[in-house]
């Protein structure tokens, strides 16, 4: 009898350790069950469209992405497990976006110099002056978009600068200064700067598709697809003078794939330092109703097909002190005046 007893209650202790451990388990998962599925949800959306999707361990890099966020509660503590997630695929150019909280893995920090602090305190716009009688100058600012108006606004404005600067001068020759442009969206800019350019195709994306970025009269178009429209007030085909174009470790993203439509144009080179190296195709996918991300899906090429997948080395390699309050004296654009002289 004794042994019956003792049986029995060591039965019913063990089972409500069991319970115990079961209790405190199902908690836990209950607490990080949102996370973990929201790690899941964002991985099965970068194995569908990742650029290097195909080359990466996703088994693995799920179970290290759980590891790290075991403790977090909310998805404000995924912070470490998603900047692990964007470096296994080697993509510093997404991010993930939760609430007001932005997760995003950089590789390599870059010292920005106080002109350049400097002149983004004052606020980015776009300038244009003339050099000297022949040669002009014009700065292409970063051009965030928050909505699709904004691709005709900022594309409108941008060309009536440089139509201003061709119409009242005897524009022979011009600089394109995009060291303080750190990207937004490319077909404003494109587009912008239509007079610099001819018609036609200029480059392409490449994901699982491959689309052209075409120039036609007043629009930017993807395929057969308008994406901007701007109403130029002058009629001047600058698509043959010389252009240098001043590059910075800033200029990325969209001004990289600004640089690539001006790859093949003739007359036209790239002078300062490499370019920061964004040069992915970014699309956003919603992961929630709370969280989404942007997403390296792919590279672009330029009108040779020429595809780019790393920053881009100017020319003309050169790291003189920038002088953005004293434009006419800026070492890289008398360097930039120079070589357009010598092609006149």
């Amino acid at each position: 009898m004794s042994n019956g007893i003792y049986f029995y209650r060591m039965q019913k202790s063990t089972g409500f350790i069991l319970i115990a451990v079961l209790f405190s388990f199902q908690t836990l998962c209950a607490q990080s069950s949102y996370v973990s599925n929201l790690i899941d949800s964002t991985i099965d959306v970068m194995k569908k469209y990742a650029v290097n999707k195909k080359t990466v361990d996703w088994k693995g890099i799920a179970d290290s992405a759980k590891l790290l966020a075991k403790d977090a509660e909310k998805p404000y503590q995924m912070g470490n497990s998603v900047r692990y997630i964007f470096k296994s695929i080697n993509d510093f150019h997404g991010a993930f976006f939760y609430m007001d909280s932005t997760f995003q893995w950089q590789p390599n920090q870059v010292n920005v110099s106080d002109s350049f602090r400097n002149e983004w305190k004052k606020g980015v716009r776009s300038i244009t002056m003339m050099l000297d009688k022949n040669i002009g100058y014009i700065r292409v600012p970063s051009m965030p978009i928050a909505n699709k108006e904004e691709f005709n606004i900022k594309a409108q404005s941008l060309n009536d600068s440089l139509c201003s600067l061709l119409s009242k001068n005897n524009v022979k020759g011009l600089v394109v200064d995009l060291r303080l442009n750190g990207g937004g969206a490319m077909h404003p800019m494109i587009l912008g700067l239509k007079q610099l350019l001819t018609d036609g195709k200029l480059g392409e994306f490449h994901t699982d598709i491959t689309e052209s970025w075409i120039l036609k009269g007043n629009q930017f178009l993807i395929d057969t697809v308008a994406i901007s429209t701007i109403k130029p007030f002058c009629n001047i085909d600058a698509s043959k003078i010389p252009v240098v174009i001043i590059t910075s470790p800033i200029t990325g993203s969209s001004a990289e794939n600004l640089i690539m439509a001006f790859k093949g144009r003739k007359n036209t080179i790239l002078l300062g330092s490499r370019t920061a190296g964004y040069i992915t195709i970014n699309n956003g996918f919603a992961i929630n109703d709370t969280a989404f991300i942007n997403l390296a899906v792919g590279y672009s090429s330029d009108r040779s097909g020429k595809l780019y997948t790393e920053a881009i080395d100017p020319e003309i390699p050169m790291t003189a002190v920038d002088k953005f309050n004293d434009i006419p004296n800026d070492e890289k654009v008398k360097a930039a005046a120079a070589w357009i002289r010598r092609k006149f």
